[in-house]
């Protein structure tokens, strides 16, 4: 299948997004974003599931869903980040439950949203991100799959899983559920950085050396077509994405959130705002109302406000009289 590239050029980030179909598959449900949204570079890779063009349906919706929800966002970036998949689950659970054709979809994804010299990632599946620094390819995510599960127990080999005859169930996806697995972490990213979202069509069938040479082949456009190449030339069974991201100016800007001492963080998002508030107190905002938030009285407010209320009106009513 051809390949579709889309090209982003900021200030901040060069980036290039393609996918293809591979040598196998006649549809291709992988979606891929490489641009922006709400003002911060995104780049995205949705690997969908399901039936004949039901995968294709799930990734599409849920990558709009999360391009809408960021582009409408008031909440700080880290909030925002998780409330646009929670979207995203909700529209494609919504999509499933209405057309009998789409039951059962759903769909991994993996987004970067970049803030500043901040790299937020949202990771659901086993689509992957990688940071290429100084010649040295570090993974940002872990699959949720049954061998990458096993081979965290120790109970299989990398080499194993890669050959397990289940290496392709996934354990957790977008659309599938009404509560879905977010795991959300951080980057401090520099100047020169390079940055990898590939679905599991493309790490299934290259080892990590493969990767690491094609992925520091040239600029980020070459380098997109070197790594889908590199399937093909592998037989690609799956469809291959990917989305390779320079960060060319990093600036340390003065955010209106902290960030935790630890990544990667796992948080359970359902239909109600628990899992958001739980993102919410992982990356605290800054600023008067987050000091309040924290003070013993805050729960108290509006018995407080009430009663200092009351007591207003009883000293104007004692002095007028």
């Amino acid at each position: 299948g051809a390949s579709t590239p889309v090209a982003d050029v900021s200030a901040q980030v060069r980036a290039t997004a393609a996918t293809r179909a591979g040598q196998v598959r006649s549809v291709n449900q992988d979606a891929v974003y490489a641009g922006s949204a709400g003002g911060r570079p995104l780049l995205l890779v949705a690997d969908g599931m399901g039936g004949h063009n039901t995968g294709e349906v799930a990734s599409t919706h849920a990558t709009e869903a999360v391009r809408a929800a960021l582009e409408a966002a008031r909440a700080h970036p880290p909030a925002a980040l998780a409330r646009a998949l929670q979207s995203a689950n909700r529209r494609v659970l919504t999509e499933a439950r209405s057309d009998p054709r789409h039951e059962g979809m759903g769909t991994t994804m993996t987004a970067v949203l970049i803030d500043g010299e901040i790299g937020l990632i949202a990771h659901v599946g086993d689509t992957r991100a990688y940071l290429l620094r100084d010649g040295v390819l570090t993974p940002l995510t872990e699959d949720h799959s049954w061998v990458a599960e096993r081979v965290r127990q120790g109970l299989l080999s990398e080499e194993e899983a890669r050959r397990h005859r289940w290496r392709n169930v996934i354990t957790n996806a977008l659309g599938a559920t009404d509560r879905f697995r977010l795991d959300l972490a951080h980057v401090r990213l520099r100047e020169g950085d390079r940055l990898l979202i590939a679905s599991d069509g493309l790490t299934s069938v290259l080892p990590e050396a493969v990767l690491h040479e094609r992925l520091a082949d040239g600029p980020p456009e070459r380098a997109v077509e070197a790594l889908l190449d590199a399937a093909d030339e592998r037989g690609s069974p799956d469809n291959v994405s990917a989305v390779v991201a320079d960060v060319l100016h990093a600036p340390p800007t003065e955010k209106r959130y902290e960030l935790p001492a630890a990544a990667p963080w796992t948080v359970e998002v359902g239909t109600r705002q628990t899992g958001i508030r739980e993102v919410e107190e992982r990356y605290p905002g800054r600023g008067p109302m987050t000091w309040m938030r924290k003070q013993p009285w805050y729960p108290y407010r509006l018995w407080i406000v009430g009663s200092a209320y009351l007591a207003f009106l009883l000293v104007l009513f004692v002095a007028m009289r």
